[in-house]
């Protein structure tokens, strides 16, 4: 829980600085969600604590450090994000679509299509929810801006951070090939 609420704050606030601060479109690169959904692919539900703990936590610090909101409902979209990747799991187990590591498993959580594949089941998920909470909370961001920048953020860091895992190996046997 430790590891993944300081993961989840640090990229947290590299996206604010980088995106909010800089004055780019925030909601079009939300990157912030693949620390979701792979905290949830390979710890499971039991991470729900430490992930609510820091959606609070940082909900405070932005409150209170003067930085502006990239999203004017940002604690109830932060909630609806943290409910959505365990929805999905839920509804791809109920569908006989096992989450796992192996050839027993129809979706294995190690290759990264199935791992994007489970980001896009998610994001749709999420614009779901988003949609139903509007019915609720008077929502002031595009639903399909929100959802479309959530899965386009997952994808890259999902995408740069399986790149950087694999780049020591290639490396390694791009010398041994030398």
């Amino acid at each position: 829980n430790l590891i993944i609420c300081t993961t989840y704050l640090f990229t947290n606030l590299l996206w604010f600085y980088y995106f909010t601060d800089l004055g780019v479109q925030s909601e079009l690169f939300y990157y912030p969600y693949g620390i979701l959904v792979l905290a949830f692919l390979f710890f499971g539900n039991k991470i729900i604590l430490g992930l609510l703990f820091s959606q609070v936590f940082l909900y405070f610090v932005i409150l209170n450090c003067n930085i502006s909101l990239p999203f004017k409902d940002y604690f109830v979209i932060s909630l609806l994000q943290l409910v959505c990747m365990p929805i999905t799991l839920f509804v791809l187990k109920r569908l006989n679509y096992n989450v796992g590591t192996g050839m027993n498993y129809k979706l294995d959580k190690t290759n990264i299509y199935h791992v994007l594949l489970i980001t896009f089941f998610s994001t749709i998920v999420l614009g779901i929810l988003f949609a139903f909470s509007s019915l609720f909370f008077d929502n002031n961001t595009d639903i399909s801006i929100f959802t479309i920048g959530n899965f386009i953020g997952a994808v890259i860091l999902i995408v740069l951070m399986k790149i950087l895992v694999n780049l020591p190996t290639v490396l390694k046997n791009l010398i041994k090939s030398s």
